[in-house]
C-alpha cells in the first residue's frame, strides 16, 4: 500500500496575503509544513501541489517535490485530488499548508486509521478545543463511533441547555483513500458546504462517512497576522523543528 502526502498551498488568500511564504524562523510557512510532514513515517512521498511559480521555486530551492495545478481550484481538496492523478498512491494525505507546526505522529496516526480498517474511505484529525466564537475553526460532533455527525464553524454542540466546556475543533490532516478522494471530488458543492464554506460537508452531505481521530495538543494554523504571531511564538520553543532547520 501506497501512502503519499500532497500539501495544497496558494499564493493568493483572503485574511492575510501570501501567506505561504510569510517567514517563520528563516524558513517560509509552507516549508516547515512539508518539512514536517516528510517526517511522518507513514508517508512514502510528499508533494506540494501549488499553482504558483513562486511557490514553486522556494519549494524546489529546500528539496521538496512540486506538482502544478490548475490556478482555477476552489478547494484544497480539489487541488489535490488533481495532484494525485500523477503519482501512484492508495491513500493520499491532505495536509494543508497553513499548518506549519503540524506534528509528523499526527499523520502517523490517522494514516494508521486508515489503514486499521479497510471501510474507511476519509478520516481526519480533531482535537480539544475550549475557544469559542471563532468562526476560523471548524468544530464538528462525533457519533459513538467517532464518525462525523456535523461540522460547523459555529460552536458546536449547542450551549442552549447545557454548559459546554470542551469543543472537538478540526485538525486539516485529511487521509483520503485515493478512489474516494477522485469520485468526491467529481461531485458538485453541496447546500450546507456553500453555507458554512466547508468542503468536507460535501461528503456527509453524499451520506458518506468521515472517521475522527482524536490527537493530542495539536496546534493551530495560520488564517490571520495574529495566528502567524502566535506560531513563531511557538515555533522558538517547538522541539521537531530541530529534526529539519539546520
Amino acid at each position: 500500500m501506497k501512502v503519499v502526502g500532497i500539501i495544497p498551498a496558494r499564493l493568493q488568500s483572503s485574511r492575510l496575503p501570501e501567506k505561504a511564504l510569510a517567514d517563520i524562523m528563516g524558513l517560509p510557512m509552507v516549508v516547515h509544513t512539508c518539512k514536517r510532514a516528510q517526517l511522518a513515517r507513514k508517508l512514502d512521498e510528499v508533494y506540494l501541489a501549488t499553482d504558483s511559480e513562486r511557490i514553486r521555486d522556494v519549494a524546489e530551492a529546500n528539496g521538496i517535490k512540486v506538482i502544478m495545478t490548475d490556478p482555477n481550484h476552489s478547494t484544497g481538496s480539489d487541488r489535490i485530488a488533481e495532484a494525485v492523478q500523477h503519482v501512484r498512491s492508495d491513500i493520499v494525505v491532505n495536509v494543508q499548508g497553513d499548518e506549519p507546526l503540524v506534528d509528523p505522529e499526527h499523520i502517523d496516526q490517522i494514516v494508521t486509521a486508515m489503514i486499521d480498517d479497510s471501510l474507511v474511505k476519509v478520516a481526519l484529525g480533531v482535537t480539544e478545543y475550549d475557544k469559542k466564537n471563532r468562526p476560523s475553526d471548524i468544530k464538528a460532533v462525533l457519533d459513538l463511533q467517532s464518525n462525523v455527525l456535523y461540522c460547523s464553524r459555529a460552536d458546536l454542540p449547542s450551549e442552549a441547555r447545557s454548559p459546554v466546556n470542551t469543543l472537538l475543533k478540526m485538525c486539516f490532516i485529511v487521509a483520503f483513500r485515493t478512489p474516494f478522494l477522485l469520485e468526491y471530488a467529481s461531485w458538485r458543492p453541496t447546500p450546507l458546504e456553500r453555507i458554512e464554506y466547508n468542503e468536507y460537508l460535501r461528503i456527509l452531505e453524499h451520506g458518506e462517512k468521515i472517521r475522527a481521530v482524536k490527537i493530542d495538543e495539536a496546534k493551530i494554523s495560520v488564517d490571520t497576522h495574529k495566528d502567524l504571531e502566535i506560531v513563531r511564538e511557538i515555533m522558538k520553543k517547538d522541539t521537531i523543528r530541530f529534526k529539519y532547520l539546520e
